[in-house]
């Protein structure tokens, strides 16, 4: 294992890119549609696809099924995945800019992703256990630990890490899935006590979910190491192949998943569908992430040359700058808008009404992302963690 971490070959402060920013906006787009229909209103498993929020209202649930198969489950999740790995390379670029050594980055970086697990069984408790922070501090400590390692080696433990997964996810790929059974919650305390046991569920289950997970962090730590963002025409060949990847799995597996769930082919193919959904679509991650960098690389060179950001894409980046208190956000807001003891809004809304209680929380994610943004301040949840992970001093003290 070399001392000198790859990202230390870059000597001059870099510009921030666009597309990071962006994705991350649309992956908690991703998350709250996925989110809502099977975490916070779970609709009985009698209706037709019930999975995605059911079929209750006609054609604008079964449009939207379809849709939320091909875009949203297993979509943003594997999306922020690819980004957190991204981070990381990022971060340990930064502090070797700054001097650092092998030794000194390595220690922040278990500082930063230690008190991300830590702020994150703060969220699965009080919150959402549906929380993935407490694996994202896992995965970026794990990270922190094989930064220094080359290229090859990440790619190959990434490699054997997925090939373990897709081992795994071959053998249920005829089970029939189980709808989610969520309790009803008498009040607040019970709710807390049900996502203490998630928790530790969480903890317990980590090398299971490093086996999906890791490879796709591993994959945007080299590419951000290798500086795919800085020139993503440099790098075409296997940006195309990912975003033709990710288009694959949507297309052939997404389309036909939602299609059988609303009854349009037949039903015996929804439960593989899904399991092949669960096994493949962590894959549409990195390309989903490669379609916007590729698709933002004109804008960001006119920004570049001094041109302003279109109104309609700034909230998206403001709210990608603060990911976290997005992602904190939507459970402050989804814990009082869905839950029975509290105004318990949702149930029998059919998917595309589910959908709209998704980018209602989403918008106001936006807005509250766009009005800190132009009072210059991170977002609080960012404040939080970085407080946590280094106190006063900051990052390699």
């Amino acid at each position: 294992m070399s001392e000198s971490p790859g990202p230390a070959r870059h000597t001059v402060q870099p510009r921030r890119i666009l597309a990071p920013d962006l994705a991350r906006g649309i992956a908690l787009l991703g998350i709250a549609w996925a989110n809502v229909s099977t975490a916070w209103v779970i609709t009985d498993d009698s209706v037709p696809a019930a999975y995605f929020g059911g079929v209750v209202h006609g054609a604008a649930d079964r449009v939207v099924v379809v849709l939320a198969a091909m875009f949203a489950h297993v979509r943003g999740l594997p999306m922020f995945t690819t980004l957190l790995g991204f981070g990381v390379g990022l971060v340990a670029a930064g502090l070797a800019r700054r001097g650092y050594g092998a030794g000194r980055i390595r220690r922040s970086l278990l500082r930063r992703y230690g008190a991300l697990l830590v702020f994150g069984l703060a969220h699965c408790l009080l919150l959402f256990f549906g929380d993935i922070m407490i694996l994202y501090g896992v995965i970026g400590m794990v990270l922190a630990l094989a930064f220094t390692l080359s290229d090859r080696a990440l790619l190959g433990m990434a490699g054997a890490l997925f090939a373990l997964h897709l081992l795994g996810s071959a053998r249920t790929l005829g089970d029939e899935n189980v709808a989610l059974s969520v309790p009803e919650f008498g009040g607040y305390a019970e709710y807390v006590s049900y996502n203490a046991a998630w928790a530790t569920g969480y903890l317990l289950s980590a090398p299971i979910a490093l086996t999906s997970m890791l490879p796709l962090a591993i994959l945007g730590y080299v590419a951000a190491r290798r500086g795919v963002h800085r020139d993503p025409m440099a790098h075409l060949r296997i940006l195309t192949v990912w975003v033709l990847v990710a288009g694959a799995i949507i297309l052939a597996v997404g389309l036909p998943w939602g299609l059988s769930a609303i009854g349009a082919l037949p039903g015996a193919w929804e439960d593989v569908l899904m399991n092949l959904n669960q096994m493949l679509g962590y894959l549409t991650g990195p390309g989903i992430c490669a379609g916007v960098l590729l698709a933002s690389r004109r804008l960001q060179e006119r920004l570049d040359r001094g041109a302003s950001l279109p109104p309609a894409l700034a909230p998206v980046q403001a709210l990608g700058q603060r990911s976290m208190s997005g992602y904190v956000t939507q459970s402050l807001l989804f814990v009082p808008l869905t839950m029975p003891f509290l105004l318990g809004l949702g149930e029998g809304a059919g998917a595309a009404g589910l959908l709209l209680l998704a980018l209602a929380v989403w918008a106001v994610t936006l807005l509250a992302a766009q009005l800190t943004a132009r009072v210059g301040r991170p977002g609080p949840a960012e404040s939080a963690h970085r407080r946590l992970a280094y106190g006063r001093r900051g990052p390699g003290k």
